[in-house]
């Protein structure tokens, strides 16, 4: 490059550093061996030797650092080192990120209603509003303003079959049938009635079944049938050893739920092990946190022989604002302890970092919550030059990928996004002025203002989940989330590029990993 190239590059630089703002660009991090770059435009990220380092520092952090004779005087930089660095930003497309005036994706905008009344993938089934148990921290509770309260509400038989029928006439190929509540085994005669329904209506498609229960209500009879239902999942509600599980997971009476959830998932594993279809379990990390708390939980989890092999059970913390007067720490502080900031992650990564494999044929709890996080810098968007449009942060496209069903026939983007605007019902189907209105053009104009100067736009996974009143969206619950979210993709980084650095093989697995 010509020195006269290289001085209107690194200007355009400084240029952006004063004017526009540098820190939409791209992001430093440091494995505690190496310090990198990551480029918000391409999705590259590149190693910084010394020289490329203190221009990358005077670019993001040293605010008296404005142009190259002060670069040159304060970092000791060459006009060779500073050649070279402008050279590779101009053969990588680095620093050209587009600044995006709306958020968008084809699924989103002119493909919308061909793909929501052709391409339906999950329809979910609220086979009712009641439980037969009342745990501490769940999102139905009436202290918790997430979602509805429990009720008494169940699912008619016509509204299952409305709902079927739906299912039927705007999937494509293959359609994912799902049993919510509640909880869901209350209304089992039902969930047999939907199954049997699915299973004629639906013929000729790939469809698979799946509902989460907190396993107090299975019998060996509900087990045997749920094992051999084609392409049947179950995910298993249970928190740990005795004393954490009966910590939240109670009846109303105050009673843990402990010895009737364990003779359900002995059941369940007895009869799944005979057949093809999966378990997984969910556990919910509630105070007090520890690491202590979290070696009980996996030893816990290691120890039950009954359970099929390589089970997939999950952690994580218990949804924000479902328990009242707790507060989940997990933002940057410098004064505070990194295992009382996060202790889960924390104790993930400690795991990860320090066993030979991050998946083995022991039930743990480790493997699921890292492979998700090495899994998005993996699959990454990458591009040897910037696209000109971002995506939705991590939101579907509403209506196709999923459709939430209430036991009125209400119907709802998504079963996790709880309080927010229905986008019709079963019996009209979708309002389609509401979808656009709502999840569309709502959603990017609120959130555009911060998405657009933030470096982990293209990592984000914000998604439409708890973002929403009854009537609208609620652009000051999303955005306030941000600074969280791009802790965590920080986090991804250098725990993806650690784990590249000192045991590559490690990430083997994810040659053969797919997104949905």
């Amino acid at each position: 490059m010509s020195t006269l190239k290289c001085h209107e590059e690194i200007e355009r630089l400084f240029g952006i550093k004063h004017y526009s703002g540098i820190h939409r660009f791209g992001k430093l991090f440091s494995t505690g061996q190496n310090i990198y770059y990551y480029d918000t435009g391409t999705g590259k990220v590149l190693q910084l030797d010394d020289d490329a380092l203190k221009i990358m520092q005077s670019l993001f952090e040293l605010p008296d650092v404005n142009d190259v004779n002060e670069l040159m005087r304060v970092q000791g930089i060459s006009i060779s080192a500073i050649n070279d660095f402008c050279q590779t930003v101009v053969d990588e497309h680095l620093f050209r990120a587009f600044k995006p005036d709306r958020l968008y994706t084809p699924g989103h905008n002119e493909l919308l209603e061909e793909q929501v009344n052709n391409e339906l993938s999950q329809v979910i089934l609220e086979l009712t509003g009641r439980c037969n148990l009342r745990c501490g921290y769940c999102i139905y509770n009436e202290d918790c303003d997430l979602n509805r309260d429990f009720n008494n509400s169940d699912m008619s038989l016509e509204i299952a079959k409305a709902s079927i029928d739906y299912a039927a006439k705007h999937s494509g190929d293959k359609i994912a049938v799902t049993f919510y509540g509640g909880e869901p085994l209350l209304k089992f005669d039902l969930l047999k009635w939907a199954v049997e329904y699915s299973l004629k209506t639906l013929n000729g498609k790939k469809i698979t079944f799946s509902l989460t229960t907190n396993l107090t209500l299975v019998t060996k009879e509900i087990a045997d049938y749920l094992a051999f239902v084609p392409g049947m999942g179950v995910v298993c509600s249970l928190d740990g050893p005795e004393y954490v599980q009966n910590s939240y997971r109670k009846y109303a009476n105050g009673e843990g739920s402990y010895s009737r959830a364990i003779r359900g998932l002995k059941l369940m594993s007895d009869s799944f092990s005979k057949s093809k279809n999966a378990l997984s379990i969910n556990a919910v990390f509630a105070p007090p946190f520890s690491h202590d708390k979290l070696n009980d939980i996996n030893s816990f989890f290691a120890g039950l022989d009954f359970l099929p092999p390589n089970t997939d059970i999950n952690i994580g913390y218990l949804a924000e604002g479902s328990l009242p007067n707790t507060e989940i720490k997990l933002k940057d502080n410098n004064n505070v302890n990194p295992k009382v900031m996060d202790p889960l992650w924390t104790w993930l990564e400690e795991r990860a970092l320090n066993r030979p494999v991050i998946r083995d044929d022991i039930n743990n709890i480790s493997a699921s919550g890292i492979e998700s996080s090495l899994i998005s810098i993996e699959k990454r968007y990458l591009t040897d030059t910037p696209g000109e449009f971002y995506p939705f942060n991590g939101c579907c496209i509403p209506g196709a990928r999923r459709l939430y069903i209430t036991t009125a026939g209400e119907l709802y983007v998504c079963e996790r996004v709880g309080v927010s605007p229905s986008i019709g019902n079963i019996v009209d189907g979708i309002d389609f002025s509401r979808l656009k209105k709502y999840y569309v053009e709502d959603y990017s104009k609120g959130s555009i203002e911060q998405c657009q100067n933030c470096w982990a736009i293209r990592l984000c996974s914000v998604c439409y989940a708890h973002n929403y009143t009854e009537t609208e969206f609620d652009s000051y619950e999303k955005n306030r989330k941000c600074n969280l979210r791009r802790s965590v993709h920080l986090k991804d980084l250098v725990l993806y590029h650690t784990v590249r650095e000192n045991s590559p093989e490690k990430l083997g697995f994810l040659e053969h990993t797919e997104i949905y």
